[in-house]
């Protein structure tokens, strides 16, 4: 992560109006993610709407981006997540108890909080980062990775050999987790439709079939003692559930 201290110096002396962006300034993103209390599914839309509002009217200068989740176990869930700023951003947040208070009032009796969790981009594994420069895609696919104790260096060596086989202009972008969960990482590849899905599978495992490297298909054998959990599903952008302050 980079330190900018200036930065931040700026952001609190600027007024509201004039505060300086944070877009692909850092490479904290922190999750958050919801239900629907059983029928409030459009009372929690409407209310996450107003809450955006008041992100809006406060000049809040992080992004903030809204996905519902369309397939597998998680399917119907509400992701937003902040992404491209700083961890210590979050230490700067504006009016937290306003904020709070606005949730309370707004969007949080029709929801049911599931999982909260903060990554870190890993731009050395990554082939590209459009959620830090505030360009969200249609759709995404996301897959959660569990590894085992003392295997981040075994698994992050199959990733950046992995990233040698990707397909001209694929948007892969890699996050290690922080907080919030078991040991593990989170790909997000950029997608626009089902279409993208047609193309020849662009997952690590595939990836690592189709190397040339003497050591990808040994680091292929030995990942399945390495994660412990893989689970992927589709994300489909919400414009609508999203701030994108201006620039």
């Amino acid at each position: 992560m980079r330190a900018l201290p200036g930065l931040f110096c700026l952001l609190l002396s600027l007024p509201a109006s004039a505060q300086v962006s944070l877009r692909d300034s850092g490479d904290a993103a922190h999750l958050f993610a919801y239900r629907a209390q059983p029928g409030q599914q459009d009372a929690f839309d409407a209310g996450y709407r107003q809450h955006l509002a008041w992100h809006r009217e406060h000049a809040d200068p992080l992004v903030w981006y809204g996905w519902d989740v369309v397939d597998g176990p998680n399917a119907g869930m509400f992701v937003d997540g902040s992404f491209g700023a700083p961890f210590a951003a979050f230490d700067q947040r504006v009016d937290p108890a306003g904020d709070g208070a606005d949730a309370a009032r707004h969007f949080s009796p029709h929801a049911i909080p599931q999982y909260r969790a903060s990554y870190r981009l890993r731009r050395d594994l990554s082939s590209a980062f459009p959620l830090e420069q505030w360009r969200p895609t249609a759709r995404m696919e996301v897959t959660h990775y569990t590894v085992a104790p003392g295997s981040r260096a075994l698994f992050e060596e199959a990733v950046a050999l992995a990233k040698q086989n990707l397909p001209s202009g694929a948007a892969h972008s890699w996050y290690e987790l922080v907080s919030g969960g078991e040991a593990g990482y989170l790909l997000l590849i950029a997608r626009q439709g089902w279409a993208d899905y047609d193309q020849p599978a662009d997952h690590l495992d595939a990836l690592l079939a189709r190397s040339k490297a003497p050591r990808a298909q040994a680091l292929r054998q030995q990942l399945t003692g390495v994660v412990a959990s893989a689970r992927t599903e589709t994300w489909e952008y919400r414009p609508d559930m999203s701030l994108m302050p201006a620039r």
